[in-house]
């Protein structure tokens, strides 16, 4: 099996760690954000951190090996510079524009419970 390959034992092991590693970095987040008195700002600190842990995005010309987009992004800034295409930041912008999103639904559907 190749190393590239996205079926073998190291990749899923790899990625086994790292959700298994950002659950229970969410978990601690969520402890800490559980004193913010202020609803939406609880929500939107907690689904930030959710965007960053947990979008994926692949690496290089290929669409089969996938990496954290925060780390594309890095990468990318590092190693390329602004100027290049920034990949894992237009993965994590759209999953940033999504939670968003969500959370301006939850908000709207929220204030007309209660005018009713």
């Amino acid at each position: 099996m190749p190393q590239n390959d996205p079926t073998s034992l190291e990749y899923i092991i790899a990625w086994s760690v790292y959700f298994l590693s950002g659950l229970g970095c969410s978990w601690v987040w969520w402890k800490l954000t559980s004193g913010i008195q202020n609803r939406g700002w609880q929500d939107l600190l907690r689904g930030i951190v959710l965007v960053l842990i947990f979008t994926p995005w692949y690496t290089g010309d290929e669409i089969r090996i996938y990496a954290p987009a925060f780390l594309i992004l890095a990468m990318d800034l590092l190693l390329e510079g602004a100027e290049s295409g920034l990949h894992g930041g237009v993965a994590l912008m759209f999953s940033s524009f999504f939670v968003l999103l969500v959370l301006a639904v939850r908000l709207y559907i929220g204030r007309r419970r209660q005018h009713i």
